[in-house]
């Protein structure tokens, strides 16, 4: 709500399919229906699959890429983003997570196979408001700090009342809080934007180690320092992750600078 998105319910549904041809059409099925339906009454689809592909990821994944790919030859990008759930969903972005039993694993594991239908409007709104790489990230801080030993009991019985009380505190990470500060009042506070009227940029004068304390300057600096291989000595690949949390930032200072200018006086001739 604070995103600015329409309140709707969700819709459920399951499928028994277990055949690619009979998943395609329900998959279509249901996009049509969510198209046809008015955002108030119908929000987004999740359509669960219990046999389709339960016990082949692989297979499940590759199903996923043919639905995800068409989206734009269709011209329905526009309209419908997908994410999906595996019960041994691996994330393959070259992020560091120690193999597929890595806690990160479980924001996208489930007890079954699902589809989740988006509007993409909803999902460009959800993006204006809190940064997706940096909520990423904090999920992920989150999910280790359960444990895959308990996150994998959990699945496995279909029982999460032990983390029933686990909150995620989104404003630990300052790049998300100035980002929610800004949203919710239009003014991005003075000490969170002191790169702008002091000679030497905030992006100096900080421990490039702490980016979860540091600000959205800080988010583009370690990005850099990271593909440049600063420390490793070589160029290194960003994870999905890292590249949405640093085009983010980057997209939301550029618009705080071009305001800036915009607002200055215009110079004597």
């Amino acid at each position: 709500e604070k995103a600015g998105l329409p309140i709707g319910p969700v819709y459920y549904t399951v499928d028994r399919s277990t055949s690619m041809e009979d998943m395609y059409a329900r998959y279509w099925q249901e996009v049509v229906r969510m198209e046809d339906s008015p955002e108030s009454e119908h929000s987004t689809t999740l359509l669960v699959a219990p046999e389709f592909c339960i016990d082949n990821v692989e297979i499940f994944e590759s199903f996923s890429t043919t639905l995800t790919q068409p989206l734009t030859a269709l011209d329905v990008e526009d309209s419908i983003q997908l994410v999906f759930f595996h019960p041994h969903w691996s994330f393959r972005d070259g992020g560091e997570r120690g193999g597929e039993g890595a806690a990160a694993n479980y924001a996208r594991r489930s007890p079954w196979p699902m589809i989740n239908i988006l509007r993409t409007n909803q999902v460009r709104a959800a993006q204006k408001g809190i940064p997706t790489g940096l909520v990423y990230k904090q999920n992920e801080k989150t999910l280790s700090g359960i444990g895959v030993e308990k996150l994998e009991t959990m699945l496995r019985l279909r029982d999460w009342t032990e983390i029933a009380d686990v909150k995620v505190n989104r404003r630990e990470m300052e790049a998300l809080r100035v980002a929610q500060d800004f949203q919710q009042t239009g003014v991005i506070k003075q000490e969170d934007t002191s790169f702008l009227n002091d000679a030497t940029p905030a992006a100096n004068k900080v421990d490039g180690t702490q980016i979860e304390k540091g600000n959205l300057v800080n988010v583009v600096k370690e990005a850099l320092e990271k593909r440049l291989g600063k420390e490793s000595g070589k160029v290194t690949r960003l994870s999905g992750p890292e590249t949405s949390a640093a085009i983010m930032a980057s997209d939301f200072l550029l618009a705080e600078v071009e305001k800036i200018i915009a607002s200055s006086d215009p110079p004597s001739p």
